[in-house]
């Protein structure tokens, strides 16, 4: 009798111990499984955490290869439908953000290159980072209202130039200016220069014609302009998309790069 009861406690215990073992079986298989999603969606459980840390601590800081623009898009109203560009030029070794605000039908972005990350809004912002432009975004009650905003010449007036590529531009005087102007596209495009450095706007107008043939600057829907200027004081860059501008401003010798940004 004891034999009997002894051995059923034997079962009984290693029933329960191979109960135990297939429940902690059970459970590697089921965080494996997740561990092998996150892995295939190329996420770690590390990489997680970091990514989680990154927005708590800022999301607006980047290197020149790697913009976080989450912060950014943030600002912009969701009915809108606009997504901004991932890949915000920003000089090797600073981080960008911003001092922004949405308000009824305008988003206004300044944007700040920083030694260190700062988040959007960041009171220090303008302590200690450079401005280095101006992104301004509006929305109008229809596409005829916003194509008002839009220089839409076509030029054909001055004389001829020829700017490469096939472009012929135009140039004309006045005002103390020498512009160059030409379309491409729905683009009208013009670099200007002062009267005492006359060949400046032309080296402009070809440079800029050069660059833009291997880079691709946003289709407007309908029309754009560009204005290039080579002190870099004045240049704009204005295109329409829909009922929606989009204007940057004081950009310098970066408008083209960041232009290029948007699709």
């Amino acid at each position: 009798m004891k034999k009997l009861i002894i051995l059923t406690f034997i079962i009984v215990v290693m029933t329960a111990c191979g109960n135990e073992d297939e429940t902690v079986l059970q459970t590697q298989n089921k965080e494996q499984i997740v561990n092998d999603v996150e892995v295939a969606n190329g996420q770690t459980e590390e990489q997680g955490t970091e990514n989680e840390e990154r927005v708590e601590t800022n999301t607006n800081g980047a290197s020149e290869s790697d913009t976080d623009p989450r912060s950014f898009q943030s600002i912009i109203p969701s009915e809108w439908d606009i997504t901004l560009p991932t890949d915000f030029f920003v000089t090797q070794g600073k981080y960008l953000t911003a001092i922004a605000s949405s308000q009824q039908d305008v988003v206004t972005f300044e944007f700040y290159e920083t030694e260190r990350e700062l988040a959007i809004n960041d009171p220090n912002i303008k302590k200690t980072g450079q401005i280095i432009g101006h992104l301004v975004i509006t929305k109008y009650a229809t596409a005829e209202a916003a194509s008002e905003e839009i220089d839409k010449t076509v030029f054909t007036d001055g004389e001829t130039v020829n700017l490469g590529h096939g472009i012929t531009g135009y140039q004309d005087a006045g005002a103390g200016s020498l512009f160059t102007s030409w379309n491409e596209g729905r683009w009208a495009i013009i670099a200007r220069s002062t009267t005492e450095k006359l060949e400046e706007s032309l080296a402009t107008a070809k440079e800029t014609v050069e660059f833009l043939e291997t880079n691709r600057i946003p289709i407007p829907k309908q029309y754009g302009h560009l204005h290039i200027d080579t002190e870099h004081k004045g240049s704009l860059a204005k295109w329409q998309k829909q009922n929606l501008v989009y204007t940057l401003t004081d950009f310098g010798d970066k408008t083209l790069n960041w232009l290029v940004t948007f699709k």
